[in-house]
């Protein structure tokens, strides 16, 4: 299996890089980088969708279908990323329960292609913990898409995603 790694857009890694990321938009605007292996990680704020799709091929945090909907009116191709809630304080991603049904909504789309999930988890828990949400975002894909990828990890917790095969680790700090 092939993992993938997202380094921020400044980073000198270029000759390694499988996409570059960027959790604010504006920041995308200033460097002027080309679409095409550019990653959106963050919040999506409903007026910035336009400048978002425009700017980037990847989305690693839908997580609402009023989102998705705007997404896919504006008319260019954009890869997603389900973002699956793990951490019980964070109630703006998409429940487990939730994910069959949101993607039954989404499939008639044409320009937004949902085809991988990602997990944003606690912070500073104990490695057993952090390799449980893992565990638990790889049978959520395998029990609805087994060929999806699944985006997740940090420069803190990389190592136990690399363990447990996480397909895209969003590091830098780890990097530097």
């Amino acid at each position: 299996m092939t993992v993938s790694i997202l380094i921020e857009a400044q980073s000198s890694f270029w000759e390694c890089i499988f996409g570059l990321w960027e959790n604010r938009i504006e920041h995308i605007w200033e460097k002027n980088l080309p679409r095409k292996n550019i990653h959106f990680i963050g919040n999506i704020q409903s007026q910035k969708i336009p400048e978002i799709v425009n700017h980037c091929s990847h989305i690693h945090s839908l997580a609402s279908f009023k989102h998705a909907q705007k997404i896919e009116n504006q008319k260019l191709e954009v890869y997603a990323f389900i973002q699956i809630r793990l951490d019980e304080q964070k109630d703006i991603w998409i429940w487990e329960e939730e994910l069959w049904l949101f993607l039954d909504a989404c499939k008639s789309f044409k320009n937004l292609k949902i085809i991988w999930i990602s997990g944003m988890g606690s912070w500073n828990v104990p490695d057993e913990e952090k390799r449980k949400e893992f565990q638990k975002l790889i049978a959520l894909r395998n029990l609805h898409m087994p060929n999806w990828l699944i985006s997740a990890g940090t420069s803190q917790d990389y190592e136990i995603a690399l363990q447990e095969w996480i397909d895209i680790i969003r590091v830098w700090k780890a990097l530097v």
